[in-house]
């Protein structure tokens, strides 16, 4: 399973909002106030393809996220490894 940037941006930012917590949830709001306006669309699209992998779990009423075991293991791997978010 091959991660995009904003993908990896994404489960980093989650993992400073949560501070690893498996329990704590992120509203999308909050989370796409940190990205320019123009980004914010693809933010909405990456947050569903990371739930259809089952990185991230939706709350079932609100429009909140939180972290899966396995979400919150890649990315304290991302963190781990030093991210690389930008080619060179």
């Amino acid at each position: 399973m091959r991660l995009t940037e904003l993908d990896k941006t994404i489960l980093l930012a989650f993992l400073v909002f949560t501070k690893g917590s498996l329990d704590t949830y992120v509203k999308s709001e909050e989370l796409e106030s940190k990205f320019s306006i123009r980004k914010r669309k693809l933010v909405r699209i990456s947050l569903k393809r990371l739930t259809e992998r089952k990185l991230l779990i939706r709350h079932e009423r609100e429009d909140k996220y939180k972290f899966s075991k396995e979400g919150l293991k890649n990315a304290s791997l991302l963190l781990r490894e030093g991210a690389k978010l930008w080619k060179f």
